[in-house]
């Protein structure tokens, strides 16, 4: 006779209404058409807490992937704007790079896109990108580098993304202007296309003044997705208040 306990993986109606913040009824009307996993016990509804996590992770996962299709849809159309909020999340954002050479710094920003499955591999991204700087450097003058493919079809990628490195310290990048570089936005999108609307983008973002410094001051991945989200709003109310005008 089996007297495993089993009551700690099992949950009430009420823990998975308050674990999806909704009512119970919403609940009961998820159970009745078959989108939630639960199961009766004289006449309780009960659930596995395992089966539970795993839907909810199956539903994020979901959501990630119908979100990502449809930046790139945007992105490939002509939307003229697209928040880079949207193309770099805390992972891929990497503050205190030392001032180390150029390779160094590539493998830096490369190597969270390879651990998010993004970037396939680390060495094959670096080197594309070092053989775009060894034509013409990336950075762009004003503190700022946007190291990319010459090609963008030579790192297939599912959706477009960009990392986001800050070096406070400032790292020799052979820049247009000859000044050190502090920051550093690397886009990788798969089709030229959707590479030329986020050269664009980014173009657009750092067109304010003080736009610049407050990236670069931020000490955290937090912090810098905060400023950038802080200028996304701030624009978007100056492109709201000219229309009203």
């Amino acid at each position: 006779m089996d007297n495993r306990d089993i009551s700690g993986q099992m949950m009430t109606m009420s823990e998975v209404a308050e674990a999806l913040k909704v009512s119970e009824k919403t609940v009961s009307r998820m159970l009745q058409d078959g989108s939630l996993p639960g199961f009766k016990v004289a006449n309780q509804w009960r659930f596995y807490r395992e089966d539970f996590y795993r839907w909810i992770d199956e539903k994020r996962n979901d959501w990630g992937n119908r979100a990502r299709a449809g930046l790139a849809s945007m992105l490939s159309n002509e939307m003229d704007s697209v928040p880079l909020s949207r193309l770099t999340n805390e992972k891929l954002i990497i503050t205190g790079i030392p001032a180390i050479p150029k390779e160094s710094i590539l493998k830096i920003l490369a190597e969270p896109l390879a651990a998010a499955g993004i970037a396939g591999d680390t060495g094959h991204l670096v080197s594309g990108l070092m053989a775009r700087e060894e034509m013409m450097s990336t950075g762009v003058g004003g503190g700022i580098a946007i190291p990319h493919l010459r090609n963008p079809g030579d790192q297939p990628v599912e959706y477009p993304v960009m990392a986001v490195g800050i070096c406070s310290e400032g790292a020799d990048w052979g820049a247009l202007d000859k000044k050190p570089v502090y920051l550093f936005l690397l886009p990788l999108a798969g089709d030229e296309v959707v590479h030329l609307r986020m050269l664009a983008a980014i173009r657009r973002l750092l067109i304010p003044d003080g736009i610049f410094d407050s990236i670069v001051g931020a000490e955290t991945p937090q912090d810098v997705m905060r400023e950038i989200m802080k200028i996304e709003i701030l624009q978007q109310n100056v492109a709201v208040n000219k229309e009203t005008k």
